[in-house]
């Protein structure tokens, strides 16, 4: 971790990540149900998830921007107790300014987890970019911290332990999860479609 690191780590009130490729392995997989409705399958790594969880409970609010539509997005927030899930956001910066604005954040408060060329307008807007090791150049380029570890392989859990680290929060992680007294955070999810704006 570098100096500018650990700065802006000590600042953060808000993290928000992509999926595919950051939270999962890129592929995705479908299958028909027998009613004929098309289900898209997203394989999750739970190392992430208590990452997630972890920062959240340190007082990070944390959210999903996704060009997808899965439903199972919503069900993956709701595990983690994210505040906000961007679905079909084919407009990322906007999003992030959206999140920002209802969390009365700046984007220089905030930190993004990015893989390709479609996160590039939120990674250079925020003060945190972010991303891991399948990244591609352009946005390991802008990025403040890569993480060595692959999509859907514990690279958010690595980023998030980062974080706490940086902000001295780790060993307090440590202490509540050792002594059975970490409590999984449950703020209420605020979903954002293209359709509306609650």
């Amino acid at each position: 971790m570098n100096e500018l690191f650990i700065q802006k780590a000590k600042n953060l009130k808000l993290l928000l990540t992509d999926i595919d490729g950051v939270m999962t392995d890129s592929k995705l997989c479908w299958y028909t149900d027998p009613s004929g409705v098309r289900v898209e399958i997203k394989n999750f790594e739970s190392l992430d998830g208590m990452g997630m969880m972890f920062l959240r409970s340190c007082g990070v609010r944390t959210g999903i921007i996704s060009r997808g539509s899965a439903p199972v997005l919503k069900d993956w927030a709701e595990l983690l107790g994210m505040d906000i899930l961007y679905y079909h956001a084919m407009n990322k910066p906007a999003a992030l300014l959206d999140a920002c604005q209802r969390f009365g954040v700046t984007p220089e408060e905030t930190a993004f987890i990015g893989d390709d060329i479609t996160d590039l307008g939120v990674l250079k807007t925020v003060g945190l970019p972010l991303t891991i090791a399948n990244g591609v150049q352009e946005v390991q380029e802008v990025a403040l911290y890569c993480s060595p570890k692959r999509g859907g392989d514990a690279a958010v859990r690595d980023i998030c332990e980062q974080i706490l680290k940086a902000r001295g929060q780790w060993e307090q992680i440590l202490e509540e999860v050792s002594s059975g007294h970490f409590q999984d955070p449950h703020p209420e999810l605020i979903i954002v479609k293209p359709e509306t704006k609650n």
